[in-house]
């Protein structure tokens, strides 16, 4: 069984992934909406598919989850393991002694509890040396009130974790106030001012896509592009001997790679190689969300539409270049030899593409009205969108295991 769950990525201040806030369709108690909202968290959490998903959403960070009020006090969260889970308790939750003492039992066991969509008030006093981290929403706080909340919490051993982070400024500000971690897409947005020019072996990597995309490859070109650069042969031959391909013989040589693999997988590989070779100086989680998107995308394609299956894969992968480059998306696009379907989705969010892209980015955000409007209109099955994104996730975290 396949629920519906998103995950938002946290970082800590050198933009390195500390953790995945997991946001559930109409809220986790609503996963089975025809029982308890308790029940229905229990049974959730209890299931083996819960917790195969949370180790392929998550790998090896905690997976920071919303409870409700009656799940916390019943202690639900105790069917995780501790090194596993970040307890969220909602604002809407009262303190109460009961509270109280199931936080400080739950912090003994290793646990560790967040306050979220946090407000200072004076009922949350007696909880806060029980709560290992606090987070602000930058979106519902004004900046007078984030600031006298940080100086309020100064006293108190907590971390802070600023939510909705989406531009680089509001990074920035937030680093400055002294928040520990950061929640939202700010990573995914481009600093202009950063703009870079090509490394040569970056070169070679675009002149590779330029040939893969033209109609039909010429492999005798790619073997000697390819030969140009000893670390894309190995990568390559690497890749080819993977456990992702079922074969009883090694393959030694760029030209039995190339004929092996064929067009389709090629043009993927390439792809991948270049986005993470563009992506080298960039949160690691920047590059694993474009690959979970171009997997998603093509996924969708695979089954809607075939023959949009290879450039629905590019578009998802590409589709955060603007923020991998530096640059913004028409500059980069004047560079990159990809269809014009795809640039047209890119660039206006136009063209038979462009629903492809919009459906992961709600999908992402957790936005789930729109997910259903989108998938109406493309064709594709809802109930099948959770299982393409955990493929998706999957997906992308083996291959940056690799």
């Amino acid at each position: 069984m396949f629920f519906y769950v998103a995950r938002q990525p946290i970082l800590d201040r050198e933009k390195s992934l500390i953790g995945y806030e997991l946001l559930f369709r109409d809220s986790i108690e609503n996963v089975f909406p025809q029982i308890d909202p308790h029940e229905a968290t229990s049974r959730l959490l209890a299931g083996s598919h819960f917790h195969l998903g949370i180790d392929n959403l998550t790998g090896s960070v905690p997976a920071f989850i919303n409870f409700p009020e009656m799940s916390i006090l019943v202690k639900v969260p105790e069917l995780l393991p501790n090194n596993q889970v970040v307890i969220e308790l909602l604002e809407s939750i009262a303190p109460s002694h009961e509270l109280k003492a199931i936080c400080q039992q739950l912090k003994q066991k290793g646990y560790k509890i967040a306050l979220d969509d946090f407000v200072m008030q004076p009922h949350w006093l007696p909880i806060l040396p029980y709560v290992d981290m606090v987070k602000i929403d930058f979106r519902a706080t004004s900046i007078d009130d984030i600031q006298s909340t940080c100086d309020q919490l100064a006293s108190f051993d907590l971390e802070l974790l600023a939510e909705k982070i989406e531009t680089h400024d509001e990074f920035n500000f937030a680093m400055t106030l002294g928040f520990d971690y950061f929640q939202g897409y700010f990573f995914s947005a481009p600093e202009v001012l950063k703009t870079r020019a090509l490394k040569p072996n970056e070169i070679n990597l675009v002149e590779l896509l330029a040939k893969l995309g033209q109609e039909s490859c010429d492999f005798n070109e790619l073997d000697t592009i390819i030969q140009r650069d000893v670390s894309l042969t190995y990568k390559l031959l690497r890749y080819v001997n993977s456990s992702f391909f079922n074969r009883r013989r090694e393959i030694n040589s760029i030209r039995q790679a190339l004929v092996y693999l064929g067009e389709n997988e090629i043009r993927k590989f390439i792809a991948l190689l270049a986005a993470a070779n563009l992506a080298e100086d960039k949160p690691s989680e920047l590059i694993r969300l474009s690959i979970t998107r171009a997997r998603f995308c093509e996924l969708i394609a695979q089954q809607q539409a075939p023959e949009y299956a290879s450039k629905a894969f590019l578009l998802g992968l590409f589709s955060l270049i603007s923020a991998i480059l530096d640059e913004p998306m028409d500059k980069v696009m004047s560079k990159l030899p990809l269809s014009d379907e795809i640039k047209l989705a890119l660039l206006k969010r136009e063209g038979p593409l462009a629903n492809y892209l919009s459906l992961i980015l709600d999908y992402e955000r957790a936005v789930w009205d729109g997910v259903n409007a989108l998938s109406s209109t493309i064709g594709v099955d809802t109930g099948q969108l959770p299982e393409f994104y955990m493929d998706a996730v999957g997906w992308s975290n083996s291959l940056l295991e690799q």
